[in-house]
């Protein structure tokens, strides 16, 4: 059966930000080869300019972010339903909730609405108690308005079968593995000439950088460690 689906909730593909971006290429590549329409919506200042990626479609949304900040994504999510609304979508995937579950009233009424629920986002300490708040307000409501839940964790699937007794569907990050024959190519010993420590990460406190180095300091490691922190500014603007 060939169904009709679209991906909404990130910046858009090819990934040039983060998470989300990064699960949405693969996903919708991975769609269209097994003969399935996709349809991506890309903010419209994102690099690429092309109307299809892979055989993806991808549709361009106005994105006020880089205007207004923050409240520039509650209208980009806002753009991407009026139009979804409009392509009659068998299934739509929300990537996250935080500033699209407002709208959920507004949801493409006759689309199976699947959302990947992230993190516990109001636990974050970078956010202020109000806005907290609003992030515990835009869980409940995304767990009101879809139909299907993913988590990325277990933790997270717990988390939403003791608050909500939603049965969400746990489908962690993956990753593209060496296979025997690649892995044929390199000479262990000389792989091992090479073998430190790296560590990469946004500049966010969930992600205890501090420790992490602190840690190393204080071990007997004679491994080196390569650090590479990427702020959160930087990809906001990539």
């Amino acid at each position: 059966m060939k169904l009709k689906i679209a991906i909404l909730g990130t910046r858009g593909i090819p990934n040039y930000y983060g998470g989300f971006e990064h699960i949405s290429e693969y996903v919708s590549a991975g769609l269209v080869k097994k003969g399935h329409s996709v349809t991506v919506y890309n903010s419209h200042n994102h690099p690429y300019e092309a109307d299809t990626w892979n055989g993806v479609n991808i549709v361009h949304c106005y994105d006020p972010e880089y205007l207004i900040g923050t409240a520039g994504q509650f209208a980009y999510d806002f753009n991407c339903l009026m139009d979804a609304r409009k392509r009659k979508f068998d299934v739509v995937l929300l990537m996250g909730y935080t500033s699209s579950s407002v709208w959920g009233h507004l949801y493409p009424p006759n689309s199976v609405i699947i959302t990947n629920m992230d993190g516990l986002e109001w636990k974050r300490s970078k956010y202020s108690k109000p806005v907290q708040q609003f992030l515990k307000y835009a869980e409940k409501l995304a767990v009101k308005h879809s139909q299907y839940y993913i988590s990325d964790s277990r933790v997270i699937r717990s988390y939403l079968k003791d608050k909500y007794e939603v049965d969400s569907r746990y489908i962690p990050y993956g990753a593209d593995l060496f296979s025997d024959q690649e892995r044929e190519q390199f000479d262990k010993s000389e792989v091992l000439k090479e073998d430190y420590f790296l560590l990469m990460a946004r500049m966010e406190p969930e992600n205890n950088i501090e420790t992490i180095l602190e840690g190393f300091n204080n071990s007997s490691s004679k491994k080196a460690l390569w650090f590479w922190a990427i702020p959160v500014t930087a990809l906001a603007n990539s």
